[in-house]
């Protein structure tokens, strides 16, 4: 049965209910979680942080903290760090995308803006907890890795590697393609480039390489021919004539041997 639109917002409102003892549990169960629970404190927020009435967004985050005081002038700064966030957004056909943010400071962050974990999935998938769980995972894996305390094991620094060349990023507030889908297009663009001149190159030896016929070359052998034909008409007349047998015709000698003929038909008459 076909899925419509309403059907996907339902799916969505559904996990819009069931979002904070969802991730809570989630943050209960890690022991990573922990650090960072102490530290910066684990927020889930159905309808956005920014006053929580927007019913197409969920977004979990970690708060911000100081981390540091400086003297500026003749005054102290805290300076703040901010933790990473992941979201949920539905768009007005009823997908939804998932994307984390990572964490950072005024000063320190990475050079993508975020990272997008799913584009326009059936929010029917939100009701699969191990789905929500590999999100959660990507999320914690880059706290991990753009933390200031961050502590990330190998294979979150190899999750987020493959995160960051096989995912759409925002930088510099655009949306890119994937590196690797780049990659393949410059692998691509080079092959055919290499193709195309090797076409080119065996095309330009050929027509070097190839013999020229001049027109001069093409006035003798027709000239040739014609001498061909002279030779064969004068061969057929020898054979039929007994007293011509023995004279030789060749195109090389075709003037000289005419008269011979010529001669020897008028003694053939005389008789």
């Amino acid at each position: 049965m076909t899925r419509t639109r309403q059907d996907r917002r339902n799916d969505f409102k559904e996990f819009y209910n069931t979002a904070k003892p969802t991730y809570y549990s989630f943050r209960d169960s890690d022991p990573n979680a922990e650090k960072f629970e102490r530290i910066y404190m684990l927020s889930v927020c159905p309808g956005s942080r920014g006053g929580g009435n927007n019913d197409r967004v969920v977004e979990i985050f970690w708060g911000k903290r100081p981390f540091e005081t400086i003297m500026l002038g003749n005054s102290w700064k805290a300076l703040t760090e901010y933790g990473a966030t992941l979201l949920f957004e539905c768009d007005d056909s009823g997908f939804v995308m998932i994307s984390i943010y990572p964490a950072g400071t005024e000063n320190k962050k990475p050079i993508e803006s975020s990272i997008s974990l799913r584009l326009w999935i059936d929010p029917i998938k939100l009701k699969d907890k191990s789905f929500l769980k590999k999100q959660w995972s990507d999320f914690m894996a880059y706290m991990e890795c753009t933390s200031l305390d961050g502590n990330p094991t190998l294979w979150q620094r190899l999750r987020i590697s493959y995160l960051r060349y096989f995912k759409h990023m925002v930088i510099e507030n655009k949306w890119t393609p994937t590196k690797f889908s780049t990659l393949i297009e410059g692998v691509l663009k080079l092959v055919l480039s290499a193709c195309l001149s090797g076409a080119v190159l065996i095309y330009f030896v050929n027509y070097v390489t190839k013999p020229k016929v001049t027109e001069t070359e093409i006035q003798l052998k027709e000239v040739n021919k014609n001498l061909i034909n002279v030779s064969d008409k004068l061969n057929e007349i020898a054979k039929n004539n007994s007293n011509l047998k023995n004279i030789s015709i060749t195109t090389d000698s075709i003037a000289k041997e005419a008269k011979e003929i010529l001669k020897t038909i008028k003694k053939s008459n005389a008789k």
